[in-house]
């Protein structure tokens, strides 16, 4: 008994300890303070190339994507606006010719990064090329449910050769290439003894035609499954395989069970656990985000995810050693309170009123950007019927957070040509489902406010659900809307 528990804790050690034979595993701790939510990241040359996505609060566009630049301690850097083109959000992010590229799942529109003039530059459509050496260049597809299927060609006499697999990491060890899938890898000692493929791989049928699509292959012809996890739920996934790597000329893979994140080699087409990760971290995988795992050198990075939804990271894997970088986001919108809301409107009010005919977009950002209120301007056409005629802009929409459950959204609708403003409209809603304070109380208080400013409204209509009173001042029309979760005002020119 002495023995085997020795034996057991010298194990628990080896697995849990920063170092092992064959590479080291270092970690450091970032903070930094984004809007947002991560999407695609990479590290490349100290740097930190990222998408973030925001909320689109209650509108129908997708949400806002930005892309920022971080320093190796996570400063930001810079920010480099997002092309129209890259607004899908399904962009994979990668290095190619020490480059940063971005190419869209759908229709493969690719840019490069030109990083001295801070913008994205469109260039040729992003090739599904996931490995290449003088012998073989590999492309791979993923049809979905329909199945995968990965190609060899064979660089000196252009046959192609297919095998069941979808978007596999490939590292070639000792003259073998060895394909990690997301739950089995796979070990080709000979692509030639493979299925030749009936329909092979064309860039101009696969990226150019924009709609191809074949049911995936389903030949292990001259392939040898030497793992694969058979025991995953698909509606509870306790089973992945992150990345595969090189080090010391040993295959090991990054992988999550249902206990922990580790790294692990197969042995008699077992996983045999070498090193266990110390914080509870899970691969992150984006089925539109695989470009970087392609294996023509010893470097690459990974993203993990960890439940708490404001700390997630990368790992950079350099040859033997692997660097965990956890970042802790600190962002969290303001919220305003009630008072400081109620004093801000009115102030406002006053101000917007007296100088309806000046405003212009440009002073309104600068005004509410002061204020630090949240962008939430959407991408899509929004028109007023109250504008219907004139040629103005979707509004700008800036969000303030009054309290955790109600929020104030202004929009400002500005005219194309000289950026004037048209219409103002304040809208207070909810932000949860349930209502903790009542839109009647804020209506009350908004009509005693614009009536001691403006006198007595011109009209006022109700029925069993809303109300609404109109002051016509000037030129100026005022409007006072009450409904059961929204309270509104909006001032436009008549």
């Amino acid at each position: 008994m002495k023995i085997t528990v020795r034996i057991l804790l010298f194990s628990l050690l080896f697995i849990t300890c920063g170092k092992s034979q064959d590479f080291t595993v270092n970690y450091e701790t970032i903070e930094i303070n984004i809007p947002g939510t991560p999407n695609c990241w990479l590290k490349h040359n100290g740097k930190f190339y990222c998408y973030f996505t925001t909320d689109n609060d209650k509108y129908s566009s997708v949400a806002n994507l930005y892309f920022y630049i971080l320093d190796e301690k996570g400063k930001l850097s810079s920010e480099i606006n997002v092309p129209k083109k890259l607004h899908s959000h399904y962009n994979d992010l990668y290095v190619k010719n020490d480059s940063v590229f971005t190419t869209t799942y759908d229709d493969k529109s690719t840019f490069y990064l030109d990083e001295k003039n801070k913008i994205w530059v469109e260039s040729k459509k992003g090739i599904d090329l996931f490995y290449e050496d003088n012998d073989y260049i590999v492309y791979s597809i993923d049809f979905g449910e329909w199945g995968g299927a990965t190609w060899f060609k064979d660089t000196k006499t252009n046959k192609q050769y297919e095998v069941a697999a979808s978007n596999p990491v490939i590292n070639k060890l000792e003259n073998t290439y060895y394909l990690t899938e997301e739950e089995k890898i796979l070990k080709i000692s000979d692509p030639q003894k493979m299925e030749m493929s009936n329909e092979p791989y064309d860039y101009k049928k696969a990226v150019l035609n924009e709609h191809y699509f074949r049911h995936g292959s389903g030949s292990l012809q001259g392939v040898e499954t030497i793992y694969e996890n058979k025991d995953n739920d698909f509606f509870n996934q306790k089973f992945l395989f992150g990345t595969s790597f090189i080090a010391n000329n040993k295959l090991y893979s990054i992988y999550r069970d249902s206990i922990s994140m580790k790294i692990g080699t197969v042995e008699n087409h077992k996983l045999v656990p070498v090193y266990e990760f110390k914080n509870n971290i899970t691969p992150l995988l984006y089925y539109y985000d695989w470009r970087n795992r392609i294996q023509n050198n010893s470097y690459q990075t990974i993203q993990f995810s960890t439940k708490n939804k404001k700390e997630y990271g990368i790992i950079e894997i350099n040859e033997n050693l692997l660097t965990v970088t956890t970042f802790k986001n600190a962002y969290k919108e303001p919220v305003y309170g009630e008072a400081k809301i109620k004093d801000w409107f009115e102030k406002t009010f006053d101000f917007y009123y007296n100088n309806f005919d000046s405003l212009y977009i440009n002073e309104i950002d600068s005004l509410e950007q002061k204020e630090k209120a949240t962008d939430i301007t959407q991408r899509h056409k929004i028109s007023h019927y109250l504008l219907e005629g004139k040629n103005v802009q979707t509004p700008r929409i800036y969000r303030k957070k009054e309290t955790d459950y109600l929020k104030l959204n202004t929009l400002y609708y500005y005219s194309t040509k000289e950026k004037r403003i048209e219409l103002i409209e304040f809208e207070w809603e909810e932000n949860q489902i349930e209502i903790k304070s009542s839109f009647k109380q804020k209506f009350d208080w908004i009509s005693d406010f614009l009536t001691k400013k403006l006198g007595k409204t011109n009209s006022k209509k109700q029925d069993e659900i809303s109300t609404i009173q109109t002051w016509k001042r000037k030129d100026l029309t005022i409007e006072l809307r009450y409904e059961t979760r929204l309270v509104s005002v909006t001032i436009y020119k008549r």
